[in-house]
């Protein structure tokens, strides 16, 4: 026991870099991915931030989505094909069934 009491800022320092190492791995976990849509009359990057952000700042997203399509500025057409970015979670095990297909 004395050791421990001796070592204390030592043991403190430990478990927060593995708390730290550990926060870390679990953002490695979720990997950018991108999607495709075709944009509606009326869309805005800030209404797609709201809807497709999934936890990303909205100016850090809308940031992302200028980068990815090469937007000089916020503005978008209908019509146009535009590629977000989104986040998935290595982790889940997503499955749907198929059409006609009941669940397992």
């Amino acid at each position: 026991m004395k050791i421990l009491k001796e070592n204390l800022y030592f043991v403190v320092l430990l478990l927060i870099c593995i708390s730290f190492a550990a926060y870390q791995l679990d953002k490695l976990s979720e990997e950018d991915a991108y999607m495709e849509i075709i944009i509606d009359e009326g869309d805005t990057l800030w209404g797609l931030a709201a809807n497709y952000s999934e936890g990303t700042p909205p100016y850090h997203w809308i940031e992302q989505v200028k980068t990815l399509n090469d937007l000089q500025t916020d503005q978008i057409i209908s019509g146009e094909l535009l590629r977000l970015p989104v986040k998935i979670n290595n982790h889940a095990d997503h499955r749907m069934a198929e059409v006609g297909e009941e669940a397992r």
